[in-house]
């Protein structure tokens, strides 16, 4: 946590590394401190304990010694032993408890005999004394703190001796030593700390300093041209040697992205401007497929009716030939009996006038079928003109449309030779009315102006069949026309489909460069804010 909140005050890296100093060092001083103070305390303790008890068992057998004598001499060798260092007092207790001499001016305290007593036949064990360790007593306006030792005279029977050391003069040295020991403790952190602080400006905090202004320019700028002097061979100067070949990497990154950039700029415009192109002859295909679709949709239309008509050309062509036959019975008929030829003759000018109404009615159609076929042939050529327009895409439809031409010349060729054979049969059927109007009168010229007649009636019937088998292949040519203008209107529909999806694909393909486009200039953006011109060599 405390981590976390100096980053976020944005304390730099000096201040962490000389506090952390700071802090190892007052923490070594003040263990150091503490732990001498402690060893100091414990052996000044040992040490006057040890004193204590030696001058407490030298005046319990010098008590022993002038027991039943004077006093005189015990109080001078109690003052004579009060004058060693570390004894705050001296006094002795004789059988009976009472106070017998002691160094206390100008009373002995009250109840301080009752603490660290010994009573008597108490088992001391080797070392003959009783110590209170910490014995605080306040006395005669003063607190005591002594190490209190008790040595009983002669097993306690004549009496005990208490010597009290004085913790005061343990304390004095310890304190004394502690103020030496944070003296020196003090003096050895600030020149720790000078020394650190000057190792950690120069050694570490100099050389980052450099590189984050080299880092910063690099970022706020994109000036690559920033030179990096390494000095020092430690991790520091490693670092600062590593991120100067890395910026001389970044230096080759924008040059080479800068000519990619260049390339792809070059390559987009191409692209955008073949797109371009491309759709453009796109739509112009788009429009003359729709209006060659336009076209066929009315060849259709107009085969279907030509169809339509060569039906009925094929049935009034069936009717004249059965006409025909039905003459050629009738002449069988008058060359069996001339004598109903009268009688017949003018049911055969009827009959030859109705022929001659048919036969003008089949030219009408046949003029017709020539007029549709003269469009088809139109239609047709149109058609080519515009397969040749659409290039690769009407290789198809171009051979239909020969197809189509082929079939509307020979549907010209028939209608041409049908033309030719109404003629003649108008020209026959005219001779016919001629010869029957005259027949009624030649009747009687004989049988050889009937089997004239009979003769030309057959010639007559030849012709009407053969103009149905004109009117059968008019109408086989016209049905394969209708066949072939089928198959053309088809392959021009699927030649729009295929046109529509290659608009789409050129639409998608304008997308993707717009797309492309926009990303190079966001590339050459980038590359443009990095500066590489002029850059310094960097020492290694």
């Amino acid at each position: 946590m405390q981590s976390v909140s100096l980053a976020k005050l944005g304390v730099g890296l000096l201040p962490k590394l000389v506090g952390t100093t700071m802090l190892v060092i007052v923490v070594v001083g003040a263990t150091n401190t503490i732990l001498a103070t402690r060893q100091l305390a414990a052996e000044m303790g040992d040490a006057y304990e040890t004193n204590g008890e030696a001058i407490a068992l030298a005046l319990a057998a010098a008590a022993e010694q002038s027991a039943g004598t004077s006093l005189s001499a015990l109080q001078s060798s109690i003052d004579s032993s009060k004058l060693i260092t570390g004894v705050r007092y001296i006094y002795a207790l004789d059988s009976d408890g009472a106070t017998s001499v002691h160094t206390f001016s100008p009373t002995f305290p009250a109840g301080l005999d009752k603490i660290n007593s010994i009573a008597l036949g108490e088992e001391l064990g080797q070392r003959r004394v009783k110590v209170a360790r910490a014995l605080d007593y306040r006395a005669n306006a003063a607190t005591l703190h002594v190490i209190d030792v008790a040595a009983p005279v002669a097993g306690g029977a004549l009496g005990v001796v208490h010597v009290g050391m004085d913790r005061d003069e343990i304390d004095a040295k310890v304190a004394s030593l502690r103020r030496t020991m944070i003296a020196w403790a003090a003096v050895i952190g600030l020149l720790g700390l000078a020394l650190g602080y000057g190792l950690v400006m120069l050694a570490v905090v100099r050389p980052i300093r450099e590189l984050t202004r080299v880092t910063s320019q690099i970022v706020d700028e994109g000036d690559l041209t920033q030179t990096i002097n390494v000095r020092s061979g430690d991790e520091i100067g490693q670092l600062a040697g590593t991120f100067a070949r890395m910026v001389e990497k970044l230096r080759e990154i924008p040059i080479a992205l800068r000519a990619s950039t260049e390339r792809l700029d070059s390559s987009v415009a191409s692209l955008s401007m073949a797109a371009v192109e491309q759709t453009a002859s796109i739509t112009r295909q788009a429009s003359a497929v729709q209006e060659t679709q336009v076209t066929a949709q009315e060849i259709k239309q107009t085969s279907m009716l030509a169809a339509q008509k060569a039906e009925a050309v094929l049935k009034l062509a069936d009717r004249a030939e059965g006409l025909g036959k039905s003459g050629e019975a009738a002449i069988e008929q008058t060359l069996t009996g001339l004598t109903d030829i009268r009688a017949q003759t003018g049911e055969i000018a009827q009959r030859i006038a109705a022929l001659g109404e048919r036969t003008r009615q089949i030219g009408s159609i046949t003029e017709t079928v020539k007029d549709l076929a003269d469009q088809s042939n139109m239609l047709a050529l149109n058609a080519a003109i515009e397969a040749v327009r659409s290039g690769e895409h009407g290789k198809g439809f171009s051979i239909v449309a020969r197809e189509i031409r082929s079939l509307a010349d020979q549907s010209i060729q028939a209608t041409a030779r049908v033309r030719e054979i109404l003629e003649d049969i108008a020209a026959a059927v005219q001779g016919v009315v001629s010869i029957s109007d005259k027949g009624t009168q030649r009747i009687e010229a004989g049988l050889v102006q009937v089997k004239t007649s009979g003769e030309s009636l057959r010639e007559l019937s030849s012709i009407v069949r053969e103009n149905s088998a004109a009117a059968r292949q008019i109408a086989a040519a016209v049905s394969q026309k209708n066949a072939g203008i089928s198959q053309v209107f088809t392959a021009v529909s699927e030649i729009s489909k295929s046109m529509d999806e290659a608009v789409k694909r050129i639409e998608s393909t304008q997308a993707a460069t717009e797309s492309l486009k926009t990303v190079t200039k966001q590339v050459s953006a980038v590359v443009q804010s990095f500066r590489v011109e002029g850059a310094a060599s960097t020492p290694r």
